[in-house]
């Protein structure tokens, strides 16, 4: 039995949609008033429209704004590392050249240590023929 309910329901739902649909439409097509109401109701359509539209194109508009802010931001940044990493690069090899130097100067003070503590130390022995 509830079956039967619930088809009866759905049925007298759709008759009483079916019904104001009608209405709806004998009323915009059949009256003079329902058409007065048609065409204003077309005409604010067209204004929401044509408002919405303007609103797309502002945004569109803008979107291209921010893409060329957003471009010349990155390309300052690009320059701004570029110069950052020249300048790196410059004070790394200062660095190791520096580095290089020092290592060369110990070098040849061990190279003269040696040649000294030879002299000092083996001065006597025979030299191999």
């Amino acid at each position: 039995m509830s079956d039967e309910h619930r088809g009866e329901g759905k049925f007298l739902f759709g008759f009483f949609i079916g019904g104001l649909i009608g209405a709806l439409v004998i009323f915009f097509l059949g009256t003079k008033e329902g058409q007065k109401t048609g065409n204003l109701l077309k005409r604010k359509g067209e204004d929401v429209l044509d408002d919405v539209q303007e609103k797309i194109e502002e945004l569109e508009q803008r979107g291209k704004e921010l893409v060329k802010q957003g471009e010349a931001i990155k390309e300052q940044v690009l320059e701004n590392l570029e110069e950052k990493k020249e300048a790196v690069t410059e004070t790394a090899v200062e660095k190791i050249d520096t580095a290089l130097a020092h290592i060369e100067e110990l070098q040849e003070h061990g190279r003269q240590t040696t040649a000294s503590l030879r002299k000092r130390l083996f001065k006597n022995l025979p030299k191999k023929s």
